[in-house]
């Protein structure tokens, strides 16, 4: 899983030197987000399938609507790009 950030410019700056990390989300692209966000795809978490039910249960987590391939993509391949990602969770995501 990834987290979204609306504070766009603040996620930019931080990860100025790995551009290809973030990918920036617009109500346009999927309208569950309401202003511009933007995806840090150098933290991610890791969670079993157990625990996303647990969270769903408890309401801490939440289903949304189907992300567009695209997106998915974009977040896929930002993931991989990331040099802090551990490598078991990029070599799941290649196959």
């Amino acid at each position: 899983m990834v987290n979204s950030t609306s504070q766009v410019e603040k996620a930019i700056k931080r990860r100025r030197h790995m551009p290809n990390t973030l990918v920036k989300i617009d109500n346009a692209e999927y309208a569950i987000f309401t202003k511009e966000s933007v995806v840090d795809c150098n933290s991610v978490i890791k969670k079993t399938i157990e625990e996303i039910v647990s969270l769903l249960k408890s309401k801490q987590l939440a289903c949304k609507t189907e992300m567009p391939i695209g997106i998915v993509e974009k977040l896929r391949e930002a993931v991989i790009a990331s040099p802090v990602v551990e490598n078991n969770i990029k070599e799941m995501l290649n196959a």
